[in-house]
């Protein structure tokens, strides 16, 4: 069993709870009963945690809500030293006899992989726990996890602490979890530093892509009132007002400095800790430096062990105060206390102690100590060897978890200890931390590593291993879109060199792979001779996946070309993936599903689709095509005319997604077109960053993305006509001679409101040919069959029909989209029309805030600036500026902190409608 150090760790570290701290703490050691009445407080035995009594309360609330069966996921942030942990603590311990599972984070050079998990291994079923100490399966630990949620029907408490460490296995189960909590009787409370998570850290992506689900609840711990610290400070010959000065009301550093019995303030947390530090003796404070090295709690034995000093030092500590014993461990009391004593070891002398941990915990049996700690000691004693022996194992054993992103890390710490030397060793760790950053969804670095691979196998002479990373660097080339030119380059490649090596899966995957660029270039053709070639290649008996992947060519190939009947090749594709339990590839046919009956608007096939393959990604982490099935969702929606349904999901989307490649795309002219047609601000400069992106993919692929359309349509909503024909012209050239009937329809449309009428090009789709051929009524009704009410009511506006022109108007009423209203309505009145209806004024919430003001009073709550916020909302700094201001003028509030505390305090969220759209 692999627990930390041969011994369970069943509570937290960062605690400043009663019991664990010297006489003077956060918690007031005065009699209950005295004190101030006005102040909150709640009674811990015979004393009192100050200014908490909010937060107990409403935990304890939605504790009520989950024990009764309406599952709750808990957000628990705050600055380091807020007292989050003593929060906690004192809030389990009012539940009395209760499940508690607990588990922390550690800050490792590298996470440990569902590190939390394994803290409650001891306390979990037998089945879980030995997934957590064997050969795990991801989708299996999450589904036995959401088991353990509902064991015995007894409620259940899950704390994870310090998750701004989590690695992404553990991510992806809490968003797993949040997910199906709902009918659960269990809580699940994620403690977290605010200020160590930024825009883009995985934690805040993970809230947001939960935020609209009715479980989740968010709490923020803030820092102590002066009234707190005098309540605190009475009796020290402290003065408070300083103390508060210094402190701004962190708990844990006011604890610090009440509990040093001195009459200064230092000036830090860290000048604080290092004072009572100072007073140990030589032998305790060598006994300090190896706990602080070894992490956050360590068997005395093992600290021992690695400092060569005796019990009596290790006690010593204790009695100042700095550490504390936790189930047969010795922990810090606080993290703050632990990177102080870190900080202030010499180099050298850490470096030694790393070493001498190495070699300590190296000789345990095998499986007792995780690779990822053995590493992490190694990478901090810079031993090279040790590095290459432990990061790679550590790497295989986080990939197992499902925690690539880790993965890919120790690689690269492998392939820095090796050096540059061009040998097959460099070749293989390239190669495989290719694969761990595409499963990671880090696109970027994934191609950078393949394409580094292919040269390493280039200069090692090895042709199939080679042609094996070609495949790969293809792959992600594919995921990107926009290196669709340079994927369909070294798949050619690869084919050229498989050839000459005796058959193997690599040639096979090869000739996938070259269909489905074929089928993302719309050469549908290619695509299904492909598969056909595939399909004899692997003969009668062949094995499932291999038939699976040809079907999946064939069928793509032929329902692009508008035969239904290649769905169903793609839904037998599915069928035997999921036989196989090749799951990747299920989710790969399930996205093809998606992007050909969204591409088509088959949105009757789409929908059937959907809800499957939204499950299936979901029970098996497949975040990635999850939110390529969200993304094409979005587009689906706003064709269909629920715009607030697509902007929220496209938000999402972009939120969650990791980097620039074709959900991103998506997502942006989802987004981009929704604000042009609506007449919001940031709609062109947004369509225009997609089409700079995709400048050298686009004539392949902009009939998957469509930018050009989409940013054709809003120059014209603007008035520059110039720019629509710019743009639209040599594209129109371009999809004539590719042959997508819709991309090539639209990118007619948006040239003849430029120019005005022109030929009708022959291959278009039907509602656009009839509409370029001035037959609006006829191509209005085939739109709203097809289910499109914005493209129906452009149809009906292109007409000086005075009935069909208030059937459009009526359509951009309920739509809301401003600039088609306007334009229809001043044609109305260029006829004569009376009684044109006013335009519908946008409707605001509560406090009088629009959605937009909504979402940024929510960024604004959680701590982000004006710069991040306009990073996470796709929108240029300065329309954030305005909507800061607006949001502090309709508030009536002087500064962000106060916008914040407003929104925590009022519980404001952003405003969408996610929760309602699957």
């Amino acid at each position: 069993m692999a627990v930390p150090f041969g011994v369970p760790r069943s509570s937290a570290h960062g605690q400043h709870a009663q019991a664990l701290l010297p006489r003077t703490s956060v918690v007031d050691t005065q009699p209950c009963g005295r004190g101030l009445p006005t102040m909150g407080k709640v009674t811990v035995g015979p004393c009192t945690l100050l200014e908490r009594d909010g937060e107990l309360a409403s935990l304890t609330r939605w504790w009520r809500e989950a024990r009764d069966g309406t599952g709750r996921l808990v957000l628990v942030g705050g600055e380091a030293g807020s007292g989050k942990t003593a929060l906690i603590e004192e809030f389990a311990r009012t539940l009395g006899s209760v499940r508690l599972l607990r588990g922390g984070c550690e800050p490792l050079t590298t996470p440990l992989p569902l590190g939390p998990l394994r803290d409650m291994a001891l306390g979990v079923s037998a089945p879980l726990r030995r997934q957590l100490t064997g050969e795990a399966e991801p989708a299996a630990v999450r589904r036995l996890m959401l088991d353990e949620l509902r064991s015995g029907g007894e409620p259940a408490l899950v704390l994870l602490d310090d998750a701004h460490w989590a690695d992404e296995a553990t991510f992806d189960l809490l968003r797993f979890l949040g997910r199906r909590i709902e009918a659960r009787p269990a809580m699940i409370v994620v403690v977290y530093r605010q200020d160590e998570v930024g825009a883009r850290h995985p934690l805040r992506v993970l809230a947001g892509d939960l935020a609209a689900l009715p479980v989740v609840r968010r709490l923020t711990v803030p820092m102590l009132s002066e009234a707190a610290v005098t309540r605190l400070a009475a009796g020290t010959g402290i003065d408070p007002g300083e103390l508060h000065r210094r402190t701004g009301g962190n708990a844990f550093f006011v604890t610090e400095v009440l509990a040093d019995g001195r009459a200064t303030v230092p000036p830090t947390v860290r000048d604080a800790v290092l004072a009572r530090a100072a007073r140990l003796e030589l032998g305790a404070r060598e006994a300090l430096d190896a706990l602080a090295c070894l992490g956050t709690r360590a068997a005395p034995w093992l600290v021992e062990a690695v400092s060569g000093r005796a019990a009596d030092d290790l006690d010593a500590c204790m009695d100042r105060g700095l550490v504390t014993a936790v189930d047969g461990t010795v922990a810090f009391r606080h993290e703050l206390v632990r990177v102080a004593v870190l900080e202030a070891i010499p180099p050298g002398r850490a470096a030694a102690l790393h070493r001498q941990a190495l070699a300590v915990l190296g000789a345990r049996p095998p499986g007792e100590v995780e690779p990822a700690r053995l590493a992490d000691h190694a990478q901090r004693a810079d031993d090279r060897a040790a590095v290459l022996a432990y990061a790679p194992l550590a790497a295989e054993r986080a990939s197992r978890l499902g925690a690539h992103t880790e993965a890919a890390d120790h690689l690269r710490h492998a392939l820095a200890a090796l050096g540059d030397e061009p040998d097959a060793a460099r070749a293989g760790l390239l190669e495989e931390l290719g694969r761990q950053c595409h499963l990671a969804d880090d696109l970027d670095d994934a191609l950078r590593a393949r394409q580094e691979a292919v040269d390493a196998w280039r200069a090692v002479g090895d042709d199939r291993r080679r042609g094996g990373a070609l495949v790969g660097l293809a792959i992600t080339a594919a995921h990107l879109a926009r290196e669709i030119p340079l994927g369909e380059k070294a798949c050619d490649e690869a084919l050229a060199l498989l050839a000459t090596q005796p058959p193997g899966p690599e040639y096979a995957l090869a000739c996938a792979i070259r269909a489905k660029l074929s089928a993302m270039a719309f050469r549908n053709a290619d695509a299904v001779a492909w598969g056909e070639r595939l399909l004899a290649a692997a003969g009668e008996g062949s094995e499932p996946q291999e038939r699976a992947l040809a079907l999946l060519s064939i069928g793509i190939g032929r329902a692009q070309d508008g035969d239904p009947a290649g769905l169903d090749l793609i839904a037998e594709s599915v069928r035997l993936a999921r036989g196989a339990s090749v799951e990747d590839q299920a989710g790969l046919a399930y996205f093809w599903l998606q992007l050909i009956c969204v591409t088509r608007r088959w949105y009757r096939q789409a929908d059937r689709w959907y809800e499957e393959a939204l499950s299936f990604t979901d029970d098996h982490g497949q975040e990635v095509w999850r939110q390529w099935l969200r993304a094409f969702r979005s587009r689906a929606l706003l064709d269909q005319g629920r715009w607030d349904d697509a902007e929220a999901l496209a938000s999402e989307v972009l939120r969650t997604a990791g980097v620039d490649d074709g959900r991103r795309m998506i997502a942006m002219v989802v987004l981009g077109r929704l604000r042009a047609r609506r007449g919001d601000p940031d709609a062109r400069p947004l369509l225009a960053r997609v089409h700079s992106v995709m400048v050298t993919a686009e004539p392949v692929v902009d009939w998957i993305i469509g930018s050009t359309p989409a940013l054709a349509e809003a120059g014209t909503y603007a008035g520059d006509l110039d720019q629509a024909r710019t743009l639209v012209t040599p594209a129109l050239a371009a999809a004539t001679t590719q042959g997508e009937p819709w991309l090539l329809g639209e990118l007619a449309y948006w040239l003849a409101r430029a120019d005005g009428p022109a030929a009708v090009p022959g291959r278009a789709a039907e509602p656009y040919r009839l509409q370029l051929s001035g037959r609006s009524r006829e191509a209005a009704g085939r739109w709203e069959e097809t289910g499109c009410p914005y493209e129906a009511a452009l149809a009906l506006a292109d007409t000086t029909d005075e009935g069909m022109l208030r059937e459009a108007l009526a359509i951009f009423d309920r739509l809301g989209a401003r600039p088609m209203r306007d334009i229809t309505a001043r044609r109305l009145r260029r006829l004569g029309a009376r009684d044109i209806p006013r335009r519908p004024s946008r409707t605001a919430g509560p406090d009088g805030l629009s959605a937009r003001e909504q979402e940024v009073l929510a960024l604004l709550a959680d701590g982000l600036r004006n710069a991040e916020i306009a990073d996470v909302l796709f929108l240029s700094r300065r329309t954030v500026e305005h909507h800061v201001a607006a949001v502090l003028r309709k508030l009536g509030v002087n500064n962000r902190s106060e916008a914040g505390r407003y929104a925590r305090r009022n519980g404001v969220e952003p405003a969408s409608p996610t929760s309602r759209v699957r």
